[in-house]
């Protein structure tokens, strides 16, 4: 650890790294190293303290050691990756452990980048400072193909078309520029990272294409549905916002269908676009309740989750489709998911109305008219 940086990275006085580690002699030494280096930072001894620390802070980097008491770094990264607040944050590994001798070991856990103990100090800022280059770069992509997209087609489509194409963008840019540096096992992160972004985009398209087609004139009624379709299709929606979070554990489902005029495709949609919300918003391990059942000439349909809930003010923009936070949270597919799932709604002569408080979760309630 004998190396010392030599001048403050540009602009990093503006930025927040997070150090986890339960050495009590290194640790301090990270952070004094980032600090005259011209970060803000945060330290933890477990990752407990840590994920405190970056639920509330939304550090821009985490430095985490692998090997430490309770929750080790792999486990803290794996539950970081599935909380919507949290997952896109750059994330460090670092050890001791001669078995991760090979770094590509350590990046295929799922950190942006690893550090073998003993490091120096300028390998940790210029990790960090890679790390940060990173992020800026997929920003200002984002940025780009928004100006392009609107200037050319000059129309204001929803953000989320938007996201997930910067980030096809920008991952093929970086393969192609970076190719012949790269091996298999960097390579292959990456193309998952791109199939997820193509993935998501498919999924807002569809739902755009949906709620044109919902709104087209002259559409033929919808067709007549047993109760057996019904909770067949409803399952399979749920089951597929489950599948897209890995959050099968937290889910509970109670199904029973009725008799309903509504398409199959639009039941599938209006299930997993409710419970694909209640899921965005709310973290991994915590429970969510999904129930429809017949009740008084109708089908109720309500999603219960703990998640961070909304403001009054808040539950007022989703009238209009808006995302609520999106500074802060950047969440894809709550305004036009709750866009398809009110067309839905209003086409099967159903209600929906969404119930919330800050810090104490969300449900979304919805009411179809069963048939005779």
């Amino acid at each position: 650890m004998s190396e010392t940086p030599t001048s403050p990275a540009p602009g990093a006085g503006l930025k927040t790294v997070l150090v986890i580690d339960d050495d009590q002699r290194l640790r301090p030494v990270l952070v004094e190293g980032l600090e005259a280096f011209g970060y803000r930072t945060l330290q933890a001894p477990n990752t407990a303290l840590g994920a405190e620390l970056a639920r509330t802070h939304l550090p821009d980097v985490i430095v985490c050691d692998i090997d430490m008491p309770g929750q080790d770094g792999k486990g803290f990264l794996k539950q970081l990756r599935l909380d919507p607040e949290l997952a896109d944050r750059q994330f460090v590994l670092m050890t001791g452990d001669p078995s991760y001798a090979n770094p590509r070991a350590g990046m295929e856990l799922g950190a942006d980048d690893f550090l073998l103990k003993p490091f120096s100090l300028g390998d940790l800022t210029r990790a960090v400072a890679a790390r940060l280059k990173r992020a800026e770069i997929s920003r200002h992509l984002e940025n780009r193909v928004i100006d392009q997209l609107r200037s050319s087609l000059h129309a204001t489509l929803p953000h989320e078309f938007f996201t997930p194409l910067a980030g096809v963008f920008g991952l093929t840019e970086m393969l192609e520029e970076e190719l012949d540096d790269l091996g298999k096992d960097e390579i292959r992160p990456i193309l998952r990272d791109i199939l997820t972004s193509a993935k998501r985009l498919h999924r807002t398209l569809r739902n755009y294409l949906h709620i044109i087609a919902l709104d087209a004139p002259n559409r033929p009624p919808a067709e007549l549905l047993e109760g057996q379709q019904v909770t067949d299709a409803f399952t399979a929606g749920a089951k597929a916002a489950i599948d897209r979070h890995k959050r099968a554990a937290d889910v509970t489902l109670d199904i029973a269908g009725a008799r309903l005029r509504c398409g199959p495709a639009e039941c599938t949609a209006l299930a997993e676009e409710l419970v694909d919300n209640a899921l965005n918003f709310s973290r991994k391990d915590s429970p969510v309740r999904v129930t429809f059942k017949p009740e008084g000439g109708k089908l109720r349909l309500t999603v219960t989750d703990e998640g961070r809930g909304m403001t009054p003010k808040q539950l007022q923009q989703l009238g209009m489709f808006q995302q609520h936070d999106r500074k802060k949270f950047e969440q894809q597919g709550l305004g036009l998911g709750l866009a398809l799932a009110r067309r839905i709604m209003f086409r099967l002569g159903g209600e929906l109305r969404i119930d919330s408080e800050p810090g104490k979760g969300t449900t979304v309630h919805a009411s179809i008219p069963i048939m005779a």
